[in-house]
């Protein structure tokens, strides 16, 4: 059936390619990679948090999780041809079934069947979505099946084939789709997303089983990753992503277009070695590329880092404990989360939207080894769900907030908002502490607002000012 096109308004990929494997002896004989599509990194780790994906936190205790940037505006299949090329977006282009990157043998599918060759290595997709498997040619599609959009159907497919080739040896890509759709029907904070997260998960434990069950664990990498989360605020930026896999060589966060050169390095390939040069860089081996920069409107306010005693005070106010989710607005250094983490072994969360900050951050959390509780996002804070949250620090501006009110007033009850300096126009807080940075004479107040919120009435015109 090679260089048949079959067009179906739902369809799996099935790319079945023989070639014999040399070299291969050192490092796995075989490697799924699962793809969680719309699956976006912050409510993944939500979702950990409430224990609600035991299948992926299976494979984080026997491995690792780091997390993965985009860059650039790409949609889903784009994203795709990074992660399968190792090649940036405006090498492979973005755009559904283009080649890019200079076209033929750029996929990982290709580059593997031309340096085993034509015999003995297996190459399988299996796609829940109805383009064509992302990175390859047109007319290296084999087979297409309609109908297999659900998660179970993906699955069930995918557990066959380790079957069929349970002698392997294979790579064998498995893309689920229900949660991009859930996302863009029903949006990220809607139970039948969060639904699809547990499916994903759900079934990529059933694709671990059967590895197990087939004596192939101690010879299959398993990756599990998300290509695209459309941003909720604005459905055409990259939402950030993350990698977990039982590669224990891989140790550092990275880019879409990392993952590529690190199964290919997994394989037995020089990565290095390929033509034309990689954008991607193995996550097994040091970054020496600049800092990723993403696009981002100007931040609010600049940034001032709030004394570790002040940390130490809005932490206590809030009543910090383990099992807490704790977000920081503007976490510039990341001292807030870190703290958290440190003293209280909660999960902490920290937004800003100036890629410097993010940057410091990033290097504080590693520095105090907390990387497994406490995650960075480069975000506008005004655009996330803070409904997770059971403690939201803030160092802003009184304007913003007010700003941020209708997202607090999402806050579950007893949840609980910490705020140094700033009050909050039009909201009672429960309390409010003033206190002297040791040393400096320097006046800090701390104010605690507790979930739902005590809104009083607005003042008479005449005694604003």
């Amino acid at each position: 059936m090679r260089g048949r096109i079959v067009r179906l308004s739902l369809c799996v990929g099935l790319l079945m390619v023989l070639s014999p494997v040399i070299g291969v002896a050192a490092g796995p004989q075989n490697i799924v990679l699962v793809g969680w599509d719309g699956a976006e990194r912050e409510h993944v780790d939500q979702s950990l948090t409430r224990e609600e994906l035991p299948g992926l936190q299976q494979l984080i205790d026997r491995g690792v999780l780091v997390r993965i940037h985009g860059e650039g505006i790409v949609n889903t299949d784009g994203a795709w041809k990074e992660i399968l090329t190792g090649y940036l977006p405006k090498a492979v282009g973005s755009g559904d079934g283009a080649s890019g990157a200079g076209g033929k043998g750029v996929s990982l599918f290709e580059r593997l069947e031309n340096h085993f060759g034509p015999d003995k290595f297996v190459t399988a997709a299996v796609i829940g979505r109805q383009q064509t498997p992302a990175g390859l040619r047109p007319a290296v599609l084999e087979i297409a099946e309609e109908g297999l959009l659900r998660d179970e159907r993906v699955g069930a497919r995918a557990v066959e084939l380790l079957d069929k080739y349970k002698d392997g040896p294979f790579f064998l890509l498995v893309r689920f789709a229900q949660a991009d759709s859930a996302a863009r029907t029903y949006g990220r904070t809607s139970r039948q997303y969060k639904d699809a997260l547990i499916s994903n998960d759900r079934w990529t434990g059933r694709i671990m089983d059967k590895i197990k069950s087939l004596g192939l664990t101690g010879k299959t990498q398993v990756y599990v990753t998300a290509g695209h989360g459309p941003n909720e605020a604005d459905q055409s930026f990259v939402a950030p992503a993350f990698l977990v896999t039982d590669n224990k060589v891989v140790y550092r966060d990275g880019r879409r277009q990392d993952i590529a050169p690190t199964i290919l390095e997994a394989f037995g390939l020089d990565p290095g070695k390929i033509e034309p040069p990689l954008d991607g860089i193995a996550l097994t081996r040091a970054d020496t590329r600049p800092p990723l920069m993403v696009a981002s409107r100007k931040p609010d306010v600049v940034y001032v880092p709030t004394p570790q005693i002040v940390v130490d005070k809005m932490l206590e106010m809030a009543q910090v404990k383990p099992g807490d989710i704790v977000y920081d607005l503007g976490c510039g250094d990341g001292r807030i989360v870190v703290t958290a983490a440190e003293r209280f072994g909660c999960r902490a969360f920290g937004y800003d939207i100036d890629p410097q900050r993010v940057a410091e951050s990033l290097a504080n959390v590693e520095a105090h080894g907390v990387g497994h509780l406490v995650t960075i996002e480069q975000k506008d804070i005004f655009t996330l769900d803070l409904s997770g949250a059971d403690v939201v620090t803030l160092y802003l501006l009184p304007s913003l907030n007010v700003k941020l009110i209708p997202q607090l007033e999402k806050l579950k009850p007893g949840s609980r908002i910490v705020s140094h300096d700033f009050d909050m126009k039009g909201v009672e807080p429960d309390d409010v502490v003033e206190m002297t940075e040791d040393g400096s004479y320097i006046n800090h107040t701390v104010y605690l607002w507790t979930a739902p919120l005590k809104k009083t009435p607005p003042p008479d015109s005449d005694d604003e000012g």
